[in-house]
């Protein structure tokens, strides 16, 4: 096993190699300037190499200091990030979560007040964002995520099996009848995030017909401007049923078919497992899970 120098030089190491002054690794660690020169010393004795070049009113690191720096970083950062996985709550009384802004604004914000009355102990932050989490410092406790569920290093747990079904508003088909054919001569407005292509193709088949491009008008790539189309009268979609569960029963949308295909993506909530075992976490776990199971979705 490669023995290793005292953690704390490493760390004085670490401040000095960053600001290239032993001034200012003396203070983020609290210690006299003379202890981080002595704990530097000691390093370059350890290493039986010169770490730094020591001028009058500066350092500068050697070449091989340079090269030690990026290592020592990276691991001070990945170990701060796994001290971080696993350390106690350091703010119970707030909860933050991550997820995809179309779910946040169309399905969760709209509900949430349920979960609020019931835990006026929590301060819930939502942090709508396309981008994964890392849970490495940023202050995320929670994230709903629609994708395959295989996150690694995370804990994932199917939240809702999505569903796709073609929707649009009332005044593109004036309560007549409507087949197949009759779907074709709409305006279509189409989402082109990558999951949605293959089930694209299946509805088709489903419906045992092509839609030709011609019929296609408009083209984007988040939910929530899909939807906001789709009320306007713009087109009919094919949409997350999530997304306009409560518009279709209210009536606002309708789906003109009876046709509808599983999407290849889910909603799942990811975290690293030390986080569902904290309250808050497991508080808002159980609350949502029952919305989802009342709702049959």
């Amino acid at each position: 096993m490669q023995r290793l120098p005292p953690l704390r030089a490493l760390q004085a190491f670490r401040y000095a190699a960053r600001e290239l002054s032993f001034k200012s690794a003396a203070e983020a660690l609290n210690i006299s300037q003379a202890a981080v020169s002595t704990h530097i010393r000691g390093l370059e004795e350890f290493l039986g190499l010169k770490l730094f070049v020591r001028l009058t009113r500066e350092v500068k690191l050697t070449h091989e200091g340079r090269a030690l720096s990026g290592y020592v970083e990276t691991g001070f950062q990945e170990l701060e990030r796994g001290i971080a996985l696993f350390a106690p709550d350091s703010d119970p009384a707030r909860l933050t979560v991550a997820t995809v802004p179309s779910f946040a604004s169309r399905w969760l914000v709209p509900r949430i007040d349920s979960f609020q009355r019931a835990h006026p102990e929590i301060q819930l932050s939502l942090q709508p964002n396309l981008q994964l989490v890392g849970f490495q410092g940023d202050g995320v406790d929670l994230a709903i995520r629609f994708g395959s569920g295989d996150y690694p290093g995370l804990e994932s747990r199917l939240l809702l099996e999505e569903k796709l079904l073609p929707v649009c508003h009332s005044m593109l088909i004036d309560n007549g009848s409507v087949t197949p054919e009759s779907l074709v001569k709409l305006p279509w407005l189409i989402d082109e995030s990558g999951d949605l292509e293959s089930s694209w193709r299946v509805f088709q088949q489903e419906l045992g017909i092509e839609i030709p491009d011609s019929s296609i008008t408009l083209r984007v790539t988040e939910g929530t401007t899909l939807v906001e189309a789709v009320l306007a009268g713009r087109g009919i979609a094919l949409m997350r049923y999530s997304l306009v569960a409560d518009l279709l029963k209210a009536g606002l949308l309708q789906s003109p078919i009876e046709i509808s295909v599983p999407a290849q993506y889910q909603y799942y909530l990811v975290a690293p497992e030390a986080k569902f075992r904290t309250d808050k976490v497991r508080a808002f776990v159980s609350w949502i899970t029952g919305e989802v199971g009342s709702e049959s979705l």
